[in-house]
């Protein structure tokens, strides 16, 4: 966890929920190394992805959100503590994503990639209004996430010079009214479009910084229980985890079953289908922010990968997977699917922790200083 939160004391389920979170997204492309055409593979490969990027979301929005709520309810929430927020998590993001950004690029020259449009991904403008990612392609959430931490401070800035004493209310307002704000966005959208296939869901909504910011502020709310009501939370952390995992089932399963689809449900799936996502890993998160301890031997697995997640995320793909399948082609070898996923897994974690050891870690201690 970061240094920000607890005195840099890593919280084991915290752990867990992160290193479930890039398994299933390590996990969503494999299809596509090994070409695979299964139409059931593909599609428990897109929820494998959906699933993992949610869960980053809502962990995500708890972890910040309860450090800016620290700092927000301290009543000196100033210019200069939002500079010093915003200098910790561009120190701790940035320099990891231009680092892959570089080699993107240099992989698609290479390869002969177009990179038309190469500077927005500079600003994190690749994808904030409309859809111009053609290379790193995974870049879409970290634009979402980049935005919502300049976004967020900022909001809880201003509305701070006007609720000077009662704190507690006004963060939690702002965090409902952001997200009321961009299921407006989604409905506005969906008044004024006619979407009807979910490859341009994907491209027109679901990826677009301006519609998806809600799912990071979610955690906000969580955030801001656990701050207030630890124990009532605590006490129905078990509860809201079953009902999470329902949620879950009927969304993702008798929601199908039932024919529901972008075309059948356009509103539920335009405006109310990320809402209702973001709620049910919600739900499900407090169980996991009481989870201190396990076997030492398990915690440490976890806590490896963990610590190596936003590596992982950001190599594995585009870098890992585009090369691995390209050498693969050029020289004609030919392997099992199985060994290919490994050889996949290792060289992805092999990579990754070198990256978070030689690179990460050193700019993290150059953040503390």
């Amino acid at each position: 966890m970061n240094k920000e939160l607890q005195n840099n004391q890593r919280i084991f389920g915290l752990d867990v929920v992160r290193a479930v979170a890039i398994t299933l997204v390590l996990f969503s492309h494999v299809y596509y190394l090994i070409d695979s055409t299964n139409p059931f593979l593909i599609s428990i490969s897109g929820l494998f992805g959906f699933t993992g990027v949610e869960l980053f979301f809502v962990l995500s929005g708890f972890l910040i959100g309860s450090i800016l709520l620290k700092m927000y309810v301290a009543h000196h929430f100033s210019k200069k503590q939002v500079l010093v927020f915003l200098k910790r998590r561009w120190f701790r993001t940035l320099p990891a994503y231009y680092l892959v950004l570089v080699l993107n690029i240099l992989l698609a020259i290479y390869l002969g990639y177009s990179i038309e449009g190469w500077w927005r991904y500079f600003l994190f403008l690749q994808n904030f209004s409309s859809y111009h990612i053609i290379i790193f392609t995974e870049s879409w959430s970290l634009s979402i996430e980049e935005f919502t931490y300049i976004l967020t401070p900022l909001v809880l800035f201003f509305v701070g010079k006007f609720f000077q004493t009662n704190r507690k209310r006004s963060f939690l307002f702002v965090s409902l009214l952001l997200l009321l704000f961009f299921n407006v966005m989604r409905y506005i959208y969906y008044l004024n479009s006619s979407i009807t296939d979910m490859e341009a869901w994907n491209l027109n909504i679901k990826s677009l910084v301006i519609y998806r910011i809600d799912a990071i502020v979610i955690g906000f709310v969580v955030a801001w229980l656990h701050y207030y009501y630890k124990d009532v939370l605590r006490k129905y952390a078990f509860y809201a985890f079953v009902i999470s995992v329902h949620l879950f089932f009927l969304q993702f399963v008798v929601f199908n079953v039932y024919g529901f689809d972008i075309n059948t449900k356009p509103l539920y799936f335009r405006v109310f289908y990320f809402t209702f996502s973001a709620f049910t890993f919600a739900l499900g998160l407090p169980i996991f922010v009481y989870w201190n301890k396990a076997n030492i031997k398990i915690t440490k697995a976890v806590e490896f990968v963990s610590k190596i997640s936003y590596s992982i995320y950001l190599l594995h793909y585009s870098i890992i997977t585009v090369l691995l399948k390209y050498i693969l082609n050029e020289l004609q070898i030919s392997i099992s699917a199985s060994l290919i996923v490994v050889i996949y897994i290792f060289i992805t974690i092999l990579f990754s922790y070198l990256m978070y050891r030689f690179y990460e870690k050193p700019m993290m201690k150059l953040r503390d200083k």
